[in-house]
């Protein structure tokens, strides 16, 4: 590409995620970057790609084109917001340009390994990217199971009728505790589950309640709506092949982990419905599920459980947005699975679901080997939105230690279920 130049500052505020940085310290990040030009028919993202980077269009017209050659164009503005074009990874597009443009490339190892920098008390640490390299055998196996993902030959996990028919019914409107416990009591094990939530401390009033619909009362509604949602999700996790047992236990173990932090910020912060944020913390990784199912037809990966963690990492995202779609899930809830890792993400200035989740994701790699990858906390536009930013990353770590008994009993209540 010719004509390399630099952004300026005014250009680097009209991007979001950088709404956390001074002047000062943008000016230092635009001398890093530089200003593409591509000329008519130039590919700048190709169908499948991993590379995880942020493209912004300054200048002219660009067009994203799916497998199935479906286009979507893309026009610069002049004003207002830059926001990235064809941002999932694996890439469903082929971003190509339609006549002469101008872009940045902002890329995510980048941006994290800036932030690092530029915060003082935070120390400073290597970024691992996986890339696709399609001379290895993970690889191999990620490239055809993007391609079965893009033709439709990926099998995602169904829920459960009693799930289908309880997410059909709030659709349509037609929810009341009568209706609710009809299609509940169609599972006894749910019902079961259900009665026995209701007369927990949790939810426990003075008389012990026998009745499902008397439980669902109490409950109300959309609790016991997610209740049954969070049940179900919990049984995806139970692996029937040995080889995959000990992989769905531990994404099992870090959802249930994540879903404890989430609830407990929950209720720190104003807002959020903790059920709704525990629920959210449980599928934010449920991708993996169908991912872990689908290598099992690859006996190498079965043999190596490195290797799979390392083929499964890039696809999780897009997957989990796509399960919890066809799931009847919530916009909110598609936006968690698919970018609650982006640790840069800032779509609007209220915060949302995926913010609380995404910083109880940050939360819970405190003390674990990806730790050394995370950007500093203080420079993540969530960690702003949600009221923490002036906290100090002790006055957390302090906070979660301090709460780790009642942590303990958010997962041993979600392990009962």
């Amino acid at each position: 590409m010719e004509g390399a130049s630099h952004p300026d500052i005014a250009c680097l505020r009209r991007i979001r995620s950088l709404s956390q940085f001074n002047d000062e310290q943008l000016a230092s990040l635009a001398a890093s970057l530089e200003i593409e030009t591509a000329s008519p028919g130039q590919c700048l993202i190709d169908l499948g790609s991993c590379e995880k980077f942020s493209l912004y269009l300054l200048d002219g017209v660009l067009r994203a084109i799916t497998h199935d050659q479906q286009e979507t164009r893309f026009a610069y503005t002049g004003e207002g917001e830059l926001y990235p074009i064809a941002q999932i990874r694996p890439s469903i597009y082929r971003v190509v340009a339609d006549e002469p443009a101008r872009f940045i490339r902002l890329y995510s190892d980048q941006l994290a390994n800036f932030a690092r920098h530029e915060i003082d008390h935070e120390p400073e640490a290597d970024i691992e990217l996986i890339e696709i390299d399609e001379t290895t055998e993970q690889s191999m196996f990620q490239i055809q199971l993007f391609k079965d993902l893009l033709a439709g030959d990926l099998k995602l996990p169904s829920l459960p009728d009693v799930a289908q028919r309880i997410q059909q019914a709030f659709a349509d409107n037609l929810v009341t505790a009568e209706t609710v416990s009809v299609i509940i009591q169609s599972d006894p094990v749910i019902t079961a589950k259900i009665i026995m939530v209701a007369n927990s401390p949790l939810y426990g009033g003075r008389a012990p309640i026998e009745s499902l619909q008397q439980a669902v009362v109490r409950l109300g509604l959309e609790n016991t709506r997610k209740l049954v949602m969070t049940y179900v999700v919990k049984e995806l996790f139970d692996s029937k092949t040995s080889e995959m047992k000990s992989h769905m236990r531990a994404v099992w173990k870090h959802s249930q982990h994540v879903a404890s932090l989430c609830r407990l910020l929950a209720e720190r912060l104003e807002g959020f419905d903790v059920e709704q944020a525990q629920l959210a913390g449980l599928v934010h990784d449920i991708g993996e599920v169908a991912i872990l199912q689908y290598a099992q037809q690859n006996e190498a990966l079965r043999e190596n459980p490195e290797k799979l963690l390392e083929a499964v990492k890039s696809l999780r995202p897009q997957i989990t947005g796509m399960m919890l779609g066809q799931w009847n899930f919530s916009s909110e809830f598609v936006a968690v699975g698919e970018e609650c890792e982006e640790w840069f993400r800032n779509p609007a200035d209220q915060a949302d679901l995926c913010d609380l989740v995404l910083i109880a994701q940050y939360h819970a790699m405190i003390g674990t080997p990806q730790q050394k990858s995370l950007p500093p906390i203080a420079a993540l536009p969530a960690f702003a939105k949600l009221g923490m930013g002036d906290l100090a990353i002790e006055q957390i770590i302090e906070f979660i230690k301090k709460s780790r008994d009642k942590i303990k009993s958010i997962e041993a209540h979600l392990g009962s279920l």
